[in-house]
């Protein structure tokens, strides 16, 4: 009896043993993970974005977009270069698709910003973008996933991951609809 009681308490001991070192290992994982951190849904970034979908639905010309750097760059998918620089130029770029789309709207939009352990900020988006084209006069529906950077409370950078051909075709149609 005081053998079974004596390998049972040393097999408790080894097994103690065995759970506080594997938690030990795991804190010192998650204090590694600089792309770790927190994300929100409700932050006053995740906001920001709200406003300025609805802006970009409503075709709100007078939107400020204050939160831009004077120096942002946004890529698409087609290259790894800006295709736009500058506050200037996205505004100018927003006020010339008004014209495009007839009732833009997102039937499913996620929204949330990551704050990273590496002191970076990201807000994401995604979600699922109806309109018809003023020009086309083609419908359409378009998965939409954007990422963007944000330093010192100003949007830096923007990524899109969509496909932008519908975008193309409802600029040849103005053009063609420019001609007649």
């Amino acid at each position: 009896m005081k053998k079974i009681f004596l390998i049972m308490a040393v097999a408790t001991a080894l097994f103690s043993c065995g759970q506080k070192q594997e938690s030990s290992i795991v804190s010192v994982v998650d204090t590694a993970d600089s792309l770790g951190g927190t994300f929100s849904s409700n932050d006053e970034k995740s906001q920001i974005i709200h406003n300025q979908i609805k802006a970009v639905t409503s075709s709100d010309t007078s939107y400020a977009w204050d939160e831009l750097d004077e120096n942002i760059k946004v890529f698409y998918p087609s290259d790894t270069i800006p295709d736009m620089v500058g506050k200037k130029a996205y505004k100018a770029d927003f006020l010339a698709n008004v014209s495009f789309w007839e009732n833009p709207h997102f039937t499913f939009l996620r929204v949330v910003t990551m704050k990273m352990n590496n002191g970076e900020t990201w807000s994401n988006l995604w979600g699922t973008w109806h309109a018809k084209g003023h020009f086309s006069g083609k419908e359409f529906t378009v998965n939409v996933h954007q990422a963007i950077k944000w330093e010192n409370d100003k949007e830096v950078q923007e990524v899109n991951f969509y496909d932008t051909k519908f975008v193309m075709d409802e600029l040849e149609a103005k053009k063609a609809a420019e001609k007649k």
